[in-house]
């Protein structure tokens, strides 16, 4: 993974605010020239920090993280390439502690979360020992 410079992580915090900013305003908030921000926004781009953009609807659908726990002598890597870029999964990470990995889910409601949990298990039944959905209740 690449090492993220501060301006990076400035540009970062400031696009999740507010994906759409122009490089003009963008680079006015970081305190850096447009074309600065340009070419770190292209690099991050190219080196895979940043992988997308995406739209958020506050108050429509449904945030939910989903962690799994991968079953013994699965190959964990293999399980989140499968699932990643389905709809509904905005991201996978793998993590340290009991569960082995935790999914971003954006769906519309509690019957498209079930489904998609549903599609997972049958997906990998032999893969996936358990999983654990905390729902979003609010984002600041």
């Amino acid at each position: 993974m690449p090492r993220i410079a501060e301006i990076d992580r400035a540009i970062l915090a400031e696009l999740r605010k507010n994906g759409r900013m122009s490089y003009v305003d963008l680079a006015a908030k970081v305190e850096a020239s447009e074309r600065t921000v340009r070419t770190h926004i292209r690099n991050m781009e190219e080196n895979g920090t940043i992988r997308g953009y995406t739209i958020r609807e506050g108050g429509v659908g449904l945030t939910a993280l989903v962690r799994i726990k991968v079953s013994p002598g699965s190959e964990i890597g293999s399980f989140a390439s499968e699932v990643t870029g389905w709809d509904g999964i905005e991201i996978i990470y793998e993590i340290s502690g009991e569960a082995d990995l935790v999914a971003l889910v954006h769906v519309d409601d509690t019957m498209a979360l079930r489904k998609l949990l549903d599609k997972m298990w049958l997906a990998a039944p032999n893969e996936i020992a358990s999983t654990t959905t905390e729902l979003v209740l609010e984002q600041y």
